[in-house]
């Protein structure tokens, strides 16, 4: 048995179970005859078998150094650690697909298990094996991980260096395909619904799966930011790249379903909208692969290039329009004919699902304008980074005011006691503004100190509300902790203000300042006093590494380096951040004296609250976990609510 046999069976096992699930699951279905259905489940642990067998072979070659393998030779070099090794399967895009393929027979594993009623669990199964047949049939065919090589080299060449500058890049990939794939179970259930007519029970189901999946979503999309901010060397955490944006639209998306499910779940309505978003939703995380691996952008993710792009486009429009053709089928059936008063809790849950929608719109417009450019007219544009800015600054700032609003008021319409919530609100609001502004911040900035404090006092406000109810009703006021749905979207909700806060501020007030410093001299710049002692060569194995050596007055010696790949004809920076809770202070190094290291280009850059942003990031995850935890579904499923 070799790694390449072991591989190439693993796949073709998985592609056959899937394909004989999708058949078993739709006969199932069709005949009304639960045995093929039972059939269709006794695949789901096969298929994850096989599927992890190939993947552990992948691992296999990896850490044997099994040069015969095209992948193992364009990606692996027997020099790299062993860290870089065992992630080296989602460095590029054989490994990547294989990744995606293992996590989507976990994610069909688990729905599988789920209690379900016949009907719909033939559809839900169905779509997922289908989505499984899908990613195994291109590795079987376009974009196998175990292509082997008639002469294999004595060594490779390593991942590219970006993916081995930072051990981020063990956590960002596969939170972000956690995130991806995990969207494809409320797509099944979506589906399942929308073919046996089934609407309202779909969406509590739904709306767990899709947290599990945004929370993923999210971590993954900060990780990758923190990736973004100290490997790339600019000193940024979002640059509107077109594969970040192309990540951002599924979060969006699937934000806008988990308000608006909330009033399916609560009033029965919006169903029609909890379909389209659901299904854009998975769609969209296709189109984001599909532009990661297509090529047709240029991207800082353009290591994961191939030729799938085809692929990925076809099953992206296959997705899109079997969701949209099912809901087109059932509009009637699901469409709202009850009256919302615009100011209710349903108003602005709907009012906030169309600015992240909207959003999402804007996203889509500013990344695919210049491909469609390009495609009609032949010419070349850029959309760059005022565009995004300048559509997404109001955007932002409405959800942050329908957010601290919204869970105040009552449903149905409104009472007296939400609008002195709101008086109080929009004073706490313009205090705050009024307050950044006589310190002299931007008008932006101000308004995002109010919108800070206006977030704070709104959850005050709710943590209060759900108290004093306990307490008026004899119970232990410290119950309400117990309530997880509603404590963990507090933790959540505050986490984006405080995410919001921290980009107003690192947008607005980044200071950065270069110059070249001789062997002791001094530079005194944004508070602090630097003092360049010479440079120092380290031979780490696969690469050579140069490192400043700067005393500041404040944090010590600091030590910004760039690092030298083989593979690479220019060096890459490595910059030295430290986070204090005011600012960054991210050190570079630029150049130096490449003959006797007396002298060496700095540039110093200056951040504020970024290390909020990192904070918040925590609190998402933290809050989502609390959410998720078992006894929240059982209360849930109870319909008990201890607050």
């Amino acid at each position: 048995m070799t790694p390449a046999l072991l591989g190439n069976l693993g796949v073709s096992l998985a592609l056959a179970f899937s394909l004989l699930g999708l058949a078993l699951a739709l006969l199932a279905y069709f005949q009304g005859d639960g045995r093929f259905l039972k059939g269709a489940k006794s695949l789901l642990l096969p298929t994850f078998l096989a599927a992890l067998a190939a993947f552990l072979a992948l691992e296999w070659a990896l850490l044997t150094h099994d040069f015969s393998l095209a992948y193992v030779a364009k990606n692996h070099s027997v020099k790299d650690p062993l860290w870089v090794t065992l992630v080296t399967p989602w460095a590029a895009l054989e490994g990547s697909i294989l990744l995606w393929g293992l996590l989507q027979t976990l994610y069909t594993l688990l729905a599988g298990r789920r209690a379900l009623d016949p009907w719909r669990a033939s559809w839900v199964l169905a779509v997922l094996f289908g989505v499984q047949v899908f990613f195994f049939g291109v590795m079987a065919t376009i974009a196998s991980p175990f292509e082997t090589l008639p002469n294999p080299p004595q060594d490779g060449v390593g991942p590219n260096p970006l993916l081995q500058n930072h051990w981020m890049m063990a956590v960002h990939p596969v939170l972000m395909y956690l995130g991806f794939v995990g969207l494809s179970v409320p797509y099944a259930y979506a589906v399942a619904a929308m073919v046996t007519r089934r609407y309202q029970t779909w969406v509590e189901e739904t709306r767990w799966w899709t947290l599990i999946a945004w929370g993923f979503l999210t971590a993954g999309k900060v990780a990758g930011m923190w990736w973004s901010y100290e490997v790339l060397g600019w000193g940024g955490y979002w640059a509107w790249d077109p594969v970040e944006n192309a990540s951002f639209i599924p979060w969006l998306l699937a934000t806008a379903f988990l308000h608006t499910a909330l009033v399916q779940q609560t009033r029965g309505a919006f169903k029609a909208w909890n379909f389209a978003f659901v299904t854009l939703a998975f769609a969209a995380t296709v189109l984001g692969t599909f532009l990661t691996r297509s090529g047709v952008i240029q991207s800082v993710h353009a290591f994961a290039e191939g030729p799938v792009g085809p692929a990925f486009l076809g099953f992206f429009l296959l997705a899109t329009l079997l969701g949209l053709a099912l809901l087109s089928r059932v509009s009637r059936e699901v469409r709202d004919t009850a009256f919302f008063h615009p100011f209710s809790r349903e108003g602005a849950l709907l009012l906030g699902a169309f600015f992240f929608a909207g959003w999402a719109l804007v996203v889509v417009l500013g990344t695919f304008y210049p491909l469609l450019v390009e495609a009609f007219a032949g010419a070349k544009v850029s959309v760059g980074a005022p565009f995004f800015n300048q559509l997404s600054a109001p955007l932002g700032a409405g959800i942050l005011l329908l957010m601290g609003v919204g869970p105040l008021l009552p449903w149905r319409r409104p009472r007296a006691e939400a609008l002195r919530n709101l008086y109080l609100l929009l004073g706490v609001l313009a205090l705050g503004t009024l307050l950044g502004l006589a310190r002299g911040y931007t008008v932006g900035a101000s308004l995002a100190v109010g919108l800070f404090l206006y977030n704070v006092a709104a959850i005050l406000l709710l943590v209060r509300e759900g108290v004093l109810g306990r307490v008026r009703a004899g119970l232990s006021p410290w119950g309400f902790l117990e309530n997880r749905r509603r404590v963990g979207s507090l933790v959540v909700h505050f986490a984006v203000a405080l995410m919001g806060l921290g980009i107003a501020f690192s947008q607005t007030y980044r200071l950065e300042s270069e110059k070249t410093l001789y062997r002791g001299e001094s530079w005194e710049v944004a508070g602090l006093r630097l003092t360049f002692q010479g440079v120092r060569v380290l031979d780490e194995g696969r690469r050579f590494a140069v490192e400043a050596r700067v005393q500041t007055d404040r944090f010590g010696e600091v030590g910004p380096r760039l690092h030298f790949y083989p593979q690479m004809n220019s060096p890459l920076p490595a910059p030295k951040v430290v986070y204090t809770p005011g600012n960054d202070y991210y050190f570079l190094l630029m150049d130096f004296d490449r003959e006797k290291g007396e002298w060496a280009s700095l540039r110093l850059i200056v951040t504020p609250l970024v290390f909020w942003m990192w904070v918040a990031g925590g609190l998402m995850a933290l809050g989502t976990l609390y959410i998720l935890w078992p006894q929240a579904r059982r209360e849930e499923a109870k319909g008990v609510s201890p607050a």
